[in-house]
């Protein structure tokens, strides 16, 4: 998938690619696609749907997508400004976590 997304010549069907990535269960895919969700192969304003994607693909990806936002947070927050699409970025990151303790990270996190 990231070979054809690198060879797509519409933006359109880039799009199309990103959002399938999401539904990949593998840890180590995962991975892959949560890096490349960040690289210059990516839109900026793509990024936040191909991570969005990742965490709601599965329980797994959810974990994963937060710990790479967690570990990525200046990164992300730098490019988005703290604007519409940090916001939505947390949004599809967290929904669904369902204790408090996570829910007391992400209150945690969004602070610092």
């Amino acid at each position: 998938a990231l070979q054809l997304h690198k060879q797509a010549d519409m933006q359109e069907e880039k799009n199309r690619i990103e959002r399938v990535l999401g539904a990949i269960s593998q840890p180590e895919l995962i991975q892959k696609v949560l890096t490349f969700a960040l690289s210059e192969e990516v839109r900026p304003q793509d990024t936040v749907s191909v991570i969005g994607g990742v965490a709601g693909g599965s329980k797994q990806g959810r974990k994963a997508a937060w710990k790479f936002v967690r570990d990525n947070w200046e990164e992300l927050y730098n490019r988005y400004q703290g604007g519409f699409l940090i916001s939505r970025l947390i949004k599809l990151t967290v929904d669904g976590f369902a204790n408090d303790k996570m829910a007391a990270e992400v209150k945690v996190r969004s602070f610092n």
